[in-house]
């Protein structure tokens, strides 16, 4: 496009600075718009904070299916699947039901874990040349099954998994409590346990920062905030300007970063469309306590995660399908206890938390859009489900590689 080329990227979250980042340190002249007052202020703001780079899994499977009875009867597991009975999400829904198979979720698990490692090596790459603090760690995780009936299950997914790269170990009870101290005292069943050694951590909503300011200081971007892009206008086959709520704004490659709204700009004849709903997810973060965790441990038959980052703990639970972004006290109640009967000395529970919801916007397949969208300079990177961190940077890259600027 010439050494003096512009692009536009509409999303100013994890997935929409990395490519606006990326497309910088090819030359682009890059402007982020965002409706919102700064940067990361949607699905990634309060994020449990994981980067699985070699253990991410589509939700779609028959397992999902078989655990539905006893998750709609057990409130409790945070699992509200209601929200897809709506007719909006009939679409959605139905194509959900097609990836609820063996073969489906091997094929999109494969193709998840093939990103996720593409994103591995470009984010490590990214923080070495951009070094920014975001309280990252790569401590390995913990993810505990209540019954042996569960913890062999997984195994045998993780041996799937492994397939395609990376490390795990099956622990017994007693293993586990002897890995994360934390454990100890706690009242949750374990039956054992599957530890990644190499899972890494961190405060998203820092990393996205640093983003928007090695955008703006080192690569010569800008951002623009309090404008809310409202339609793509295209001539003669291409994209010429988005039309805001500033005025419009011209440039010679778009890109469409804005998670579950993503559909709403782009071309209703773009072959890479599908539909997007929002499944809601509701995190706490307190104060570190006297015990907190080292690892990140996931409780698979609570459905909820417990980490540390820096000096604070946060408790990531809830899947909804809802629009809901208020988070009520039983729900805090619910997961600070589940939280408490896991590791009673992680986090000071006695003190009121930041509590945060977000709608994480998930495709039928877990796999997000990523290419042309309908015009030869619009683009798409948007549908990243509850793994937005981890395949920000791969998806970045796939985006360059799309638009012909792989390097």
């Amino acid at each position: 496009m010439g050494p003096d080329a512009s692009a536009i990227v509409v999303g100013s979250g994890i997935v929409g600075l990395a490519t606006a980042c990326r497309l910088a340190e090819t030359g682009f002249r890059v402007t982020v718009l965002d409706a919102g007052g700064g940067p990361a202020e949607g699905s990634s703001r309060g994020n449990a904070g994981q980067l699985l780079f070699d253990r991410v899994s589509a939700m779609g499977s028959a397992g999902f299916l078989r655990s539905l009875p006893a998750s709609m009867a057990d409130r409790s597991q945070g699992l509200d699947i209601w929200g897809l009975g709506l007719p909006g999400r009939w679409p959605w829904s139905i194509r959900f039901l097609s990836q609820c198979t063996g073969a489906a979720w091997r094929r999109n698990t494969a193709a998840m874990l093939e990103l996720a490692h593409l994103s591995k090596a470009s984010f490590h790459g990214f923080i070495e040349r951009h070094p920014l603090a975001f309280d990252w760690r790569c401590p390995g995780k913990l993810i505990v099954h209540p019954t042996e009936e569960a913890l062999a299950a997984a195994a045998r997914t993780a041996e799937f998994q492994a397939r395609f790269g990376g490390r795990h170990v099956v622990l017994s009870s007693e293993e586990a409590r002897a890995r994360e101290p934390a454990l100890q005292g706690g009242t949750r069943p374990i039956a054992g346990a599957i530890h990644l050694p190499d899972a890494e951590v961190g405060d998203c909503r820092a990393f996205c920062e640093g983003l928007a300011g090695i955008l703006r200081e080192r690569l010569g971007g800008r951002l623009q905030f309090g404008t809310r892009v409202e339609r793509v206008r295209h001539a003669g086959g291409r994209a010429v300007a988005v039309e805001t709520s500033q005025g419009e704004i011209g440039a010679d490659l778009f890109v469409i970063a804005t998670g579950r709204a993503a559909g709403t700009l782009l071309p209703r004849g773009a072959v890479v469309r599908k539909p997007i709903v929002g499944v809601r997810g509701v995190s706490l973060t307190y104060p570190a306590g006297d015990v907190a965790p080292d690892l990140s441990v996931t409780d698979a038959g609570g459905k909820f995660v417990v980490m540390r980052m820096g000096d604070r703990v946060r408790v990531s639970g809830f899947a909804s399908f809802t629009e809901r972004l208020e988070v009520a006290p039983e729900e805090i109640a619910l997961l600070r206890a589940k939280a408490q009967a896991l590791m009673p000395e992680a986090a000071r529970y006695d003190e009121a938390p930041e509590a945060w919801a977000g709608l994480r916007p998930q495709t039928p397949d877990d796999l997000p859009m990523i290419g042309r969208a309908g015009f030869e300079n619009l683009f798409v990177n948007a549908g990243h489900g509850s793994l937005g961190w981890t395949f920000a940077f791969g998806s970045a890259e796939r985006l360059l590689d799309a638009a012909g600027l792989a390097q």
